[in-house]
């Protein structure tokens, strides 16, 4: 069985043991989560918010859950928009892309952490020019960069979106969450461009890695927000 496949049966095996808890009340309930998640990013990422000293009950399931049924990288994440929590494994790494799904099989792709591309989510996010942007993260150093985002418009062809960004370090943050101790200094991203103001957070640990952001998939989708289950 291929690793993709297996990986999207475990995680599916994710859901069905958390659906199989709950009740006609589910949508309600995850959207309740979904509220939860951003809240704690918000929390941990912007600056002049304490951290919340523990996680919502939901959140904390489907990770464990995750981890229980999974050894790959995986990432518990929320398009705010759908009000959609869900767990993500890598199913792929190429170039320095790394690839996760969701257990519908909807993709997210991202480089070093920033995302890239989408996929399955409808008005995905069809591919990325980050320009030195996660170098820049993973040193967490101040500057600025152009990227180019580009979506299909309604007769399929592919627009790009360009925005010039800077980025700004902000203050160091520490909570826990799934069973492991996390740190990192925050990262804010402003983009402008085409009328548009975006605001992207990243949380970067010591090491560079991208442990915990809130980023924009683009004009229909808005924010969604990517915890580190497992590295």
């Amino acid at each position: 069985m291929s690793q993709s496949r297996t990986v999207a049966t475990a995680l599916v095996a994710v859901a069905l043991t958390l659906a199989g808890c709950g009740n006609d009340t589910g949508k309600t309930e995850n959207a309740s989560i979904a509220r939860n998640v951003a809240s704690g990013i918000f929390a941990r990422l912007m600056p002049g918010k304490k951290a919340k000293a523990g996680a919502p009950m939901g959140q904390e399931e489907l990770a464990l859950a995750g981890l229980r049924s999974n050894a790959g990288p995986l990432l518990l994440a929320t398009i705010e928009s759908q009000g959609a929590t869900t767990i993500l494994g890598m199913v792929g790494e190429n170039g320095g892309k790394r690839t996760y799904a969701t257990p519908s099989q909807q993709n997210l792709v991202l480089r070093s952490g920033v995302l890239v591309a989408t996929r399955g989510l409808g008005h995905d996010l069809m591919s990325s020019d980050l320009g030195p942007t996660p170098g820049l993260l993973a040193a967490r150093q101040a500057g600025s960069a152009k990227r180019i985002q580009r979506y299909l418009d309604g007769e399929g062809i592919e627009r790009p979106l360009r925005l010039s960004c800077t980025l700004t370090p902000g203050t160091d943050q520490s909570y826990s969450f799934a069973g492991t101790d996390w740190s990192g200094l925050q990262m804010i991203e402003n983009c402008t461009g085409s009328g548009l103001s975006i605001d992207n957070h990243y949380l970067v640990a010591a090491n560079g890695t991208i442990i915990l952001s809130r980023q924009w998939i683009g004009p229909k989708l808005g924010y969604v927000t990517l915890q580190t289950v497992r590295p």
